[in-house]
């Protein structure tokens, strides 16, 4: 299918296609192996401005940027509308193309501190912590937020016209109220109504796993761009099938599980290079629950993974499998993701 561009205020994303904020997971390696997939942007994980405020040395490694993932946006989440400003001016300093709001997060803590989709709830501080950030920067900024805070409530069709009117240059909608968390079906009607009530650019979330996904979805809504979050996990390469696809191309790409396997070993060993050998492996360790889909003796498999104490241990268990097993897997089981803590 013919695409238009999208455009995020002057930053242009080409594909239109957009790996969504997960936490724990959107790390830089992650990032790069989406961008070289086919992903258009790219999206960190949740920075806290608090923690920035006050200090935290956790956090300034997750806005590590490099210029091969570019354009990439940092993803900050917080409820004062001067950290959140203070946060995306340091988001740029980082390298940031773009500057994400979380509006839509619905994890107890983030919610109860005003933060994420607690925002939806108070839309005036909404508006407040949106009109901060823009005004803070020269860089566009997006907001991601939820289709309403129940089913039937379509308060996000007026918040979404309140952030375009203090300089939102993009709205990223999961098409699922936040009391649905990532239960039932994203309703992409959702997506269709805010295209119709606003003027920016509209990137639709929720269900994409394939290719297909993403053509179907832009055609049904009209949405200027789709966010894959939860169906990137363990298959990067989705960026490639939904590329191609977009393209009118429909020969779907699906790694070998050897293949798959040395994807999630390279990542490993990008991991490694950021933050060392241990926290590498601790990382990867769901990470590989998600490669390892489909393949056989993938239970056995997952339950080795838990248990590697370095980057050197993952890769002695995938030869150890890889010598034993054979998987070329031209036709890999591919079932649905569960429910990455905080992923959206």
């Amino acid at each position: 299918m013919s695409r238009a561009s999208l455009h995020i205020g002057a930053v242009k994303i080409d594909p239109p296609l957009v790996l969504g904020p997960m936490a724990g997971y959107t790390t830089l390696a992650f990032r790069l192996l989406c961008h070289n997939a086919g992903a258009g942007l790219v999206v960190s994980e949740m920075i806290s401005a608090k923690a920035l405020q006050y200090g935290s040395t956790k956090t300034p490694p997750l806005m590590e940027t490099c210029p091969q993932e570019r354009p990439v946006a940092l993803q900050i989440f917080g409820g004062e509308p001067e950290s959140m400003a203070d946060a995306a001016r340091l988001c740029v300093e980082m390298g940031a193309n773009v500057v994400d709001i979380n509006m839509g997060c619905t994890v107890p803590k983030v919610r109860r501190s005003q933060s994420g989709v607690g925002l939806m709830c108070d839309p005036d501080r909404a508006v407040a912590v949106a009109a901060a950030v823009v005004q803070a920067i020269a860089a566009p900024v997006m907001v991601k937020f939820r289709a309403g805070m129940v089913v039937g409530d379509d308060s996000y069709l007026e918040l979404g016209k309140r952030l375009q009117d203090v300089g939102v240059a993009a709205l990223s909608l999961h098409a699922r109220p936040a009391s649905a968390y990532f239960r039932g079906h994203a309703d992409w009607t959702h997506v269709a109504r805010l295209v119709e009530t606003v003027d920016i650019p509209v990137i639709g979330n929720g269900d994409v796993t394939t290719g297909q996904d993403a053509v179907r979805r832009l055609r049904e809504t009209g949405c200027a761009g789709i966010m894959i979050a939860r169906g990137a996990l363990g298959r990067p390469w989705v960026f490639h099938e939904a590329r191609e696809a977009l393209a009118g191309r429909t020969d779907a790409w699906e790694p070998t599980g050897p293949e798959r396997l040395a994807v999630a070993l390279w990542q490993a060993q990008m991991l490694a290079l950021q933050f060392g050998d241990i926290s590498a492996a601790r990382q990867m360790r769901s990470q590989m629950s998600f490669y390892v889909r489909g393949l056989p003796e993938a239970g056995r498999l997952r339950q080795r993974f838990q248990g590697v104490r370095s980057v050197g241990e993952l890769a002695d268990v995938v030869w150890e499998y890889l010598e034993r097993t054979p998987c070329s897997m031209e036709e890999p089981t591919v079932g649905r993701v569960t429910d990455p803590d905080g992923a959206r």
